[in-house]
């Protein structure tokens, strides 16, 4: 009995992170929904599995494991984030299985609120989406038109999402220990595996070669590959050419500017921290891009992908500002630190604009460097209108954008103003 009502103590202490997290999963729950409901409706001429001759199964299966990955991390953020929640739990002499519920309760109770509301929205949603088909397609069906097969499926990834968000966290209950939770060190490992050992000169061409191969590309299938290569060179940028970059910065500078030497001091944390995260929507951005310029000649196959770079850019957006608060509560301390070594309110605002700049400029910048090339390549040959264009720029810019203001919002709340009106 204690347990749980720990359980809903720490659910009303972290109110605001369980809102993430519930966030998360309703509209994960509402995507997934929306979209098997739409592939599963006749009138809408999409079909998946065997029957299907475009390439909407392939669409289908890469936008719901992007969908389950979000809430696999957005899992992983919250309960690496009680570290020190758990410890006092385990100290107190509670059992592995004891800890696991503990956890398990809070995940449930946010999934329980997350699963009925988004289907409700989903359901809801249904003739809005049905009513664009209408005007863009030859949709003759239902506006309300539910499929039988929709909440089978649905329920089908759900409860794999809930079966794996368990395991994972009852796997953290047992490799954790009191000390590395207490630093707050230790997180659920996805992978564990350490790539090839690559040069940063290495990573560099593998970044910039397709920018110059998409010049001569005019096969629409192509993009796709040597997208897939340029992305081996992303992840060296993001892991190993920056930090170098920084590092080197940092020893040059260091005397000369100190809020230069700090926000790349946090930048650099951040893009090692979120790693896992840069280089999903990265590739999601970069990929979705690709896969709606190949189905540029069936339309409905393209608008199917088109909503499903809408869908995943809201939710991985969504996941970066979960990720970048659950930082954020772990750094008030180095605020307080730097405001009794004399840094005024306004050198710590300039601190947190250049490191948010820094953050979402490599979000943003690096696939926009592969998708312009590629859509105006396209452009200038008339295989896109400048309607599509601009449109495929506004869902990858738009997401970040408000994910960049909401993230600036939570940092300026962990400034320690009273400690600065002291003085």
């Amino acid at each position: 009995m204690g347990i749980i009502k720990l359980a809903f103590v720490s659910l009303k202490k972290d109110m605001s992170k369980s809102i993430f997290y519930f966030l998360t999963f309703l509209l994960t729950t509402i995507f997934i929904f929306s979209f098997f409901n739409l592939t599963f409706n006749p009138y809408s001429g999409i079909h998946l599995g065997k029957d299907d001759t475009t390439f909407v199964t392939p669409i289908a299966v890469f936008v719901i494991v992007i969908a389950m990955l979000c809430v696999f991390l957005a899992n992983n953020f919250y309960v690496s984030n009680k570290g020190k929640e758990i410890s006092i739990i385990l100290m107190s002499g509670a059992s592995i299985y004891q800890l696991g519920f503990y956890l398990f309760l809070q995940v449930f109770i946010i999934m329980l609120c997350a699963i009925p509301l988004g289907l409700i929205l989903g359901y809801l949603l249904i003739p809005t989406i049905n009513s664009l088909f209408m005007m863009t397609f030859k949709y003759s069906g239902q506006l309300f038109y539910l499929s039988s097969q929709t909440f089978p499926a649905t329920f089908m990834i759900l409860a794999f999402e809930v079966m794996w968000c368990s395991m994972l966290n009852l796997g953290y209950c047992v490799r954790s220990t009191i000390n590395s939770m207490i630093h707050d060190k230790n997180k659920i490992d996805l992978s564990g595996l350490k790539g090839p050992q690559i040069t940063s000169k290495v990573f560099i061409v593998f970044y910039f070669v397709p920018m110059f191969l998409f010049l001569f590309v005019k096969d629409s299938t192509s993009y796709m590959f040597i997208a897939l290569f340029g992305l081996i060179g992303i992840s060296g940028l993001i892991k190993k050419v920056l930090p170098e970059f920084i590092r080197k910065r940092q020893r040059n500078n260091s005397l000369e500017n100190s809020e230069d030497l700090i926000a790349l001091g946090f930048f650099h944390s951040d893009i090692q921290k979120i790693f896992g995260l840069l280089l999903i929507s990265l590739l999601s951005s970069v990929l979705l891009t690709c896969m709606i310029v190949y189905t540029i000649k069936q339309p409905l196959v393209s608008m199917v992908a088109l909503m499903s770079y809408v869908s995943v850019m809201i939710l991985m957006s969504l996941t970066i500002v979960f990720k970048i608060g659950m930082e954020l509560s772990k750094r008030k301390g180095n605020f307080e630190n730097l405001c009794r070594l004399g840094f005024s309110l306004g050198q710590l605002k300039r601190i947190i604009k250049k490191e948010m700049i820094c953050f979402y400029g490599v979000i943003l910048l690096l696939p926009l460097s592969y998708q312009i090339i590629i859509l105006c390549n396209l452009l200038l040959r008339a295989k896109i209108t400048f309607y599509l264009f601009l449109t495929i720029l506004i869902i990858q810019i738009v997401p970040l954008l408000i994910s960049y203001l909401l993230s600036m919002k939570l940092y300026k709340g962990i400034l320690p103003t009273s400690i600065i009106m002291e003085k």
